[in-house]
């Protein structure tokens, strides 16, 4: 019987390999998924439908929305598994992409009807949704939106365009975050919830597919054009929308992190087995010291990445604000996931060059992450504001 969380963990990330190598990896090599092709809506329904039978899809929620109320150590657990498999609808399985990840953290700010029509919908894999905060005139700096909401009888009507936004091509609604702006009064940034194009809600559209250097098409345009939405889909309160983005901010670098680190060990795992297995004057080329060097820097760095995602992501269970700290790993996890990627791709040699190759696909992949989720340069500033406030 299973008594603590720690053994609650360990029989999920079982439970989790055993659907990875003997689910999961066989349906993606059965229907040919590319992760740089467009993706059938079929596969995705498939990878949540059994995700959520299995108890992934939305594992962190708490057990009355269908979740496992897992800590945050046993989401970057599993997300770190799932980045390590290489499986193409990884970010599927546990509602990473379009899912409940996105939401988990703002269940508190919904309201009941809210939960009931938006919600439970996405916590049972029926639709997904996305996060829609960046815009062509602002990232880092999230106060510089320009994406306005004005008050109109009891609507608003939004108007403006959000872009690289995750999960957009496929999502049924978009949580937004608009400048709401009110005559002779100051402006306040607001969240709200917005359908896709509707004939009862138009002015909603999907712009662009904006493909990155990864290849993924996962990402994309919103164009707001006279989008009429209720002030009932405000959430939380008027004026509080980018709290909403503080509060997922913590645990979302911290599981990032994980993730990069779980890149980073199949990196290792490709390039151990090529080591092995590549012959050059007459032996693996894992008899010579330069790449016997390369490999035990890559374990060495990715080690001392996961102590430091996973000291941080314990201090965030235990309630702990360590804002510095989730910098600190989101920071030094995405760099090492770029040096790992760099030194598989000089073991594979040519190999390793070949477009669409594992390891030069996830070169491309582990570059992006040194600027999205914040930049290297954002987790910077974080860390020295904290060190000379101190």
């Amino acid at each position: 019987m299973v008594t603590t969380q720690e053994e609650k963990l360990e029989v999920l990330q079982t439970k989790l390999q055993d659907f990875i190598q003997n689910e999961l990896l066989p349906y993606e090599q059965e229907h040919g998924l590319n992760a740089e092709e467009d993706i059938p809506m079929e596969a995705i329904k498939w990878a949540r439908k059994r995700s959520r039978e299995l108890g992934f899809y939305g594992i962190n929620l708490p057990e009355k929305y269908g979740g496992q109320d897992v800590s945050l150590k046993g989401l970057c657990m599993f997300k770190e598994e799932l980045a390590r498999s290489g499986a193409v609808l990884w970010g599927q399985v546990i509602g990473e992409i379009g899912g409940p990840l996105r939401i988990g953290q703002m269940l508190e700010s919904f309201t009941p009807e809210q939960i009931e029509k938006y919600v439970m919908p996405v916590v049972t894999g029926e639709v997904s949704c996305c996060f829609a905060l960046t815009e062509p005139n602002a990232g880092s700096d999230a106060f510089a939106i320009e994406t306005t909401a004005v008050k109109d009888g009891n609507d608003y009507i939004l108007n403006g365009k959000k872009h690289f936004i995750s999960a957009a091509p496929y999502a049924d609604f978009a949580i937004v975050i608009a400048k709401e702006t009110r005559k002779g009064e100051k402006e306040r940034i607001t969240a709200f919830l917005v359908d896709k194009k509707t004939p009862q809600q138009p002015g909603f559209e999907l712009g662009d597919i904006q493909v990155p250097l990864s290849g993924e098409r996962i990402h994309a345009e919103l164009n707001f054009n006279q989008c009429r939405v209720p002030a009932a889909n405000i959430i939380g309160e008027p004026g509080k929308g980018l709290l909403l983005g503080l509060k997922r901010i913590n645990t979302n670098r911290a599981s990032h992190a994980a993730g990069f680190i779980g890149m980073a060990q199949h990196l290792l795992d490709l390039s151990i087995e090529h080591a092995k297995t590549r012959v050059q004057h007459g032996r693996p080329i894992g008899d010579f010291q330069a790449i016997q060097h390369m490999l035990a820097e890559m374990a060495t760095e990715i080690y001392a990445a996961k102590c430091m995602v996973y000291d941080v992501v314990d201090k965030i269970d235990q309630g702990k604000e360590d804002r510095a700290g989730t910098s600190m790993a989101k920071l030094f996890a995405s760099e090492v996931n770029s040096r790992v990627a760099d030194k598989a791709i000089q073991i594979f040699g040519s190999k390793g060059l070949a477009k669409g190759h594992p390891v030069e696909k996830m070169y491309r992949s582990a570059r992006m992450y040194r600027i999205l989720s914040g930049t290297s340069e954002i987790q910077k500033n974080t860390i020295a504001k904290a060190l000379l406030k101190g």
